[in-house]
C-alpha cells in the first residue's frame, strides 16, 4: 500500500534522532493496525487504515517573539562572520603599515644623488596610505577588543596589551616629522606648478638622514608589535587585575601627545642649509 511522503519522512527522521529536540509534542494515537507492506520500515502506521491526530504544541506567534528568534540566530551566524572580517581587516592594515613604510624607505630616503620627483611623489602616496592603514588598524582594533575578541576586561589589566599599545603609539608619532616635511613640500610643489616656477629643491642629506632614523624606527615599533600580540595570546604577563587600564593607556598618550608635538615642532622649525 502507498504511503504518503509526509509520513515516510516522519519515519525516517525519528529514526535518526533529529526530532530529539521536539519530545515535547504529544502524539494521541488510536489504536492503529499496520499494512505487512511497512514491515520492511518498522512499526510505520498506515494513515488508509487508522487515523493520526498530531497534537502539535502552541509555538509563539507574537511579533517580538518571532523578532528576539530571528535577531538571536543572526547573531549566531554573523558573529563568527564578522569577528573574522574584523582579524582579517586589523592584519591587512599592520601588512599595509609595513609595506608604505618599506616604500617610503626606499623613495624619499633614497640618497641625494638619486632622489627624483617621481620617487617624491610615489614616497608622499605611500605616506597617505600609511595614515589610512593606521586608522584601519585602530578600528579594527577597537572593535576586536570590545565586541569580537576575549572580552574588555581581558584586554584593560593585560599589561602586554598596553606594551602593543605604546609601541603602536611611538610609531605613529615618529610619522608626525616625515609626513609634515612631505607636506610641505608637496604644497611648495604645487605652488610652484600653479606659478609656473620649477619644483623647490629635493630634500637635503641632513634632512634625509633625519626622515631615515624616524622611518627604521616605525619599522622596528610595528616590527615588535606582532612579537606582543604573540606573547599576549600565550599568556605572557599574566593578566593583573590590579592593573588600573588608566596606568596602562598614560603611557601611550604621553607617546603621543610629547613625542607627536615634539616632532610636529621640529619639523615646522626644521632649516634647509642654503
Amino acid at each position: 500500500m502507498r504511503i504518503p511522503c509526509a509520513c515516510l519522512l516522519l519515519a525516517i527522521l525519528q529514526k535518526i534522532g533529529a526530532f530529539q529536540s521536539l519530545s515535547t509534542l504529544s502524539i494521541a494515537r488510536t489504536p492503529i493496525k499496520y499494512s505487512s507492506s511497512s514491515s520492511f520500515l518498522g512499526a510505520i502506521p498506515n494513515p488508509l487504515l487508522s487515523p493520526v491526530d498530531l497534537i502539535i504544541p502552541d509555538l509563539p506567534t507574537s511579533s517580538s517573539a518571532i523578532s528576539h528568534s530571528l535577531l538571536l540566530s543572526s547573531s549566531t551566524i554573523f558573529h563568527p562572520l564578522l569577528s573574522a572580517f574584523a582579524a582579517y581587516t586589523h592584519y591587512l592594515g599592520l601588512i599595509l603599515i609595513v609595506g608604505a613604510l618599506i616604500t617610503e624607505r626606499l623613495t624619499l630616503c633614497a640618497p641625494v644623488e638619486d632622489q627624483s620627483e617621481s620617487k617624491f611623489d610615489l614616497g608622499s602616496y605611500a605616506d597617505i596610505v600609511y595614515g589610512l592603514a593606521g586608522v584601519l588598524v585602530l578600528v579594527s582594533g577597537y572593535f576586536r577588543v570590545t565586541e569580537y575578541g576575549k572580552g574588555v576586561d581581558f584586554y584593560l589589566h593585560e599589561p602586554v596589551f598596553w606594551v602593543k599599545m605604546f609601541l603602536f603609539s611611538v610609531m605613529g608619532a615618529a610619522s608626525f616629522f616625515p609626513t609634515t616635511k612631505v607636506i610641505q613640500r608637496a604644497v611648495a610643489k604645487k605652488t610652484n606648478e600653479a606659478k609656473s616656477l620649477p619644483p623647490p629643491p629635493m630634500w637635503s642629506p641632513k634632512l634625509v638622514s633625519r626622515v631615515t632614523t624616524l622611518v627604521n624606527a616605525e619599522l622596528l615599533a610595528v616590527g615588535s608589535i606582532p612579537l606582543a600580540a604573540t606573547m599576549m595570546a600565550r599568556g605572557v604577563g599574566g593578566n593583573v587585575e590590579w592593573l588600573p587600564w588608566q596606568l596602562g593607556l598614560a603611557p601611550s598618550l604621553l607617546a603621543v601627545g610629547g613625542l607627536g608635538f615634539k616632532y610636529i615642532r621640529e619639523a615646522l622649525d626644521w632649516e634647509e642649509p642654503v
